[in-house]
């Protein structure tokens, strides 16, 4: 009977901060009942993503009761002071962490915790899972697809998008660096969380299972599309954000033009813009479900464009 996995935390150091508080951020090792590969596990990275958290807690849970080969090594709240604050930047220099890997040692806050997670999965290593969700008010499905397609198709999500990774952002810098990686977009918004959370268990089983730590087989799912082109629907007004879609709209195709959305003054209760579909056909990649309000430039809603068979 394979042993059951062997458990530890521990913490790297980052800084001092200025009130005299340690800065650190906590990793848990999972160490299999027998040789295989290394994967790491981020979420947090964006203090607004709190969901993530909890798809990461709930994942090393059932890892710590289940036999598999290799190390995972998780960090569940990469971000804590962006946790603490709801914020997507750091609000001590109000950088977003995601840009600036593979940070710099001398930078500031952000780019010195940049340098210290970047340092950790790359000298670790092999493969690397980055999980994000749509925020506080929006929700988001997809899945990024690097060097291993293999990868991001185990996931199960149903849209896969193959466009680049923004710059600086840690997958981007590792997969250069060698490292196999994807990026799992799920979840979010003003609803429960427990489906989300479910699915992103689900989807880190599979990869593990994929890349062989888990026996079994990947199922594949056949209805799966790859868009090669994304476009993000940022207000240009403030106020309410009067969503015509509903969440379970996710993964489907729209036509273009298709009013998805309304700015609505909070005071005149006057419409300031439109939102519609940029793409023919666009498939909705994220979105805002009722009523939420929204700033300038805000995430509104996302489209992706099916790539040409």
């Amino acid at each position: 009977m394979p042993d059951k996995p062997r458990y530890s935390m521990s913490r790297i150091p980052v800084s001092t901060l200025g009130n005299g508080h340690e800065l650190s951020v906590v990793v848990h090792r999972l160490e299999g009942d027998s040789p295989g590969p290394t994967v790491g596990i981020t979420g947090g990275i964006h203090g607004d993503e709190t969901d993530t958290v909890e798809y990461i807690r709930q994942f090393v849970e059932y890892l710590k009761g289940t036999p598999f080969k290799g190390t995972v090594l998780a960090v569940s709240c990469a971000n804590p002071l962006a946790f603490e604050s709801r914020t997507r930047n750091t609000p001590n220099d109000m950088i977003d962490l995601n840009r600036v890997f593979p940070g710099d040692p001398d930078g500031l806050l952000t780019h010195q915790l940049a340098h210290r997670l970047y340092g950790l999965f790359l000298e670790k290593c092999e493969y690397f899972v980055d999980i994000h969700c749509g925020g506080i008010f929006p929700s988001v499905d997809y899945v990024y697809v690097h060097g291993d397609e293999g990868l991001a198709r185990s996931v199960g999500s149903r849209l896969l998008y193959v466009g680049a990774s923004y710059d600086g952002s840690l997958n981007s810098c590792l997969e250069a660096a060698g490292l196999k990686t994807t990026v799992i977009e799920l979840g979010g918004g003003r609803v429960s969380s427990v489906p989300a959370t479910e699915r992103a268990c689900t989807a880190l089983r599979r990869i593990l299972t994929y890349i062989g730590c888990l026996e079994g087989d990947v199922e594949p799912r056949s209805d799966q599309i790859v868009l090669d082109k994304m476009k993000i629907l940022r207000p240009h007004h403030g106020g309410m954000l009067i969503s015509e879609l509903s969440l379970d709209q996710l993964g489907t195709l729209l036509p273009k033009d298709t009013v998805v959305g309304r700015v609505v003054h909070p005071q005149t209760l006057e419409t300031l813009e439109v939102l519609s579909t940029p793409f023919d056909p666009s498939a909705v990649v994220l979105a805002r479900e009722g009523f939420t309000p929204v700033s300038v430039g805000d995430y509104g809603f996302m489209f992706g464009q099916p790539a040409a068979e």
